[in-house]
């Protein structure tokens, strides 16, 4: 079995991994729409300070489809804390828990993996690592003197590093958790794909991102994307400062959708290209393709893709449908509210009793008329 990035507090660390929804079971539809439903052409939008709204019909979704996916997703049990579909660039449906709002945040568990993704596209585009090929001991000098310095950045990209993976749990807990994921054994050849999911692999690819930039991905998510396209957000480390890049990245569900928006549109942001579109091609065929998990997006079925995490977190886009789709757990932040995590500073989110990633995108999904 597959194990994610933990969640729920220290007693519940250990789970499994977010759901590929590659085959969602197939989801009730109505006969027909209660409203008109507007047909393309459609305007296409980019939120500024604030984000536009307009009605889920007038950018050609079918209101009645999202209030089911809504009331999915919302059912007794399932502790969501968010829904929200953006068409066009805007917002035509959100919904929050009865204890919080929009300017709640969520957490992202492994969504976050995709911003790692993003940051290192970035990155090679700036030559600050030379290729895909390039050997990690270049930027972690422990891999220098055995066969792993034959272990190139592509290989951490798509998880075939061929290194032991440690228990999710223990990760999490780990004071120094670059230390674990960096004292790692090879149990085959620099190539060979050995785990379908790897949390510490993505770990070392934030490491990779700070030796070649100077800085932490924070500040290189700051530098390059979060001031271009309005996004704030908070990225936990582990007790020695070494930033959680397999998850944990806080921030409100419309900045997260931000995120979203900025692989809709290829990269770029009203007249910025923010990531190469190169990358953006590159990094997301696999995922839209549906071949397999690859630079840490998963497939979707029906023309998306998207990034999953613990307990149901979820930014999924359909680029041709210019369609985001987002959910996320009700979140607490325990501890001392630091971004930092210790022995009483921790994520706390909950499994659903019954909610499935892919029965709530196909609900969802099905709001686009055949």
């Amino acid at each position: 079995m597959l194990f994610g990035c933990g969640g729920g507090g220290e007693s519940n660390t250990r789970e499994v991994a977010p759901q590929p929804p590659t085959a969602p079971p197939q989801a009730p539809t109505v006969a027909t729409c209660s409203v008109s439903v507007a047909e393309a052409p459609y305007e296409l939008v980019w939120p500024r300070d604030t984000w536009e709204t307009r009605s889920a019909e007038s950018q050609g979704l079918c209101p009645d489809d999202l209030e089911d996916a809504s009331n999915y997703a919302f059912a007794t049990g399932n502790t969501t804390g968010a829904v929200l579909i953006i068409k066009n660039g805007y917002i035509v449906f959100e919904r929050y828990a009865a204890d919080r709002d929009r300017t709640d945040l969520v957490t992202s568990w492994s969504v976050g993996k995709i911003v790692t993704s993003m940051l290192i596209g970035i990155a090679l585009s700036e030559e600050r690592i030379a290729s895909r090929a390039q050997s990690v001991s270049r930027f972690v000098s422990a891999w220098n003197t055995d066969s792993r310095a034959d272990i190139t950045v592509d290989h951490i990209m798509t998880l075939r590093t061929a290194l032991t993976e440690p228990d999710a749990g223990d990760l999490y807990r780990a004071s120094n958790q670059l230390d674990l994921t960096i004292n790692r054994e090879l149990v085959g050849t620099p190539g060979e794909k050995h785990v379908s999911y790897s949390n510490a692999d993505v770990m070392v690819a934030g490491e990779v991102l700070k030796q070649a930039t100077g800085i932490g991905a924070q500040a290189y998510l700051n530098l390059h994307v979060g001031g271009s396209i309005g996004f704030a957000g908070e990225w936990w480390v582990d007790d020695h400062g070494n930033f959680m890049t397999y998850c944990c990245l806080d921030s409100t569900p419309r900045d997260f959708a931000r995120f979203g928006l900025l692989y809709v549109r290829d990269g770029a942001w009203i007249e910025d290209q923010i990531v190469p579109q190169a990358w953006v091609t590159y990094s997301t065929t696999p995922a839209l393709d549906e071949a397999t998990y690859l630079y840490y997006w998963w497939p979707v079925a029906r023309g998306g893709f998207g990034a999953f995490g613990l307990h149901g977190q979820m930014v999924v886009i359909y680029p041709e449908l210019d369609l985001l789709v987002l959910r996320f757990s009700r979140y607490v932040r325990r501890g001392d509210g630091r971004a930092v995590k210790t022995s009483t500073n921790f994520h706390e989110t909950q499994l659903p009793e019954n909610f499935d990633n892919g029965t709530f995108l196909a609900l969802a999904r099905a709001a686009v008329p055949s």
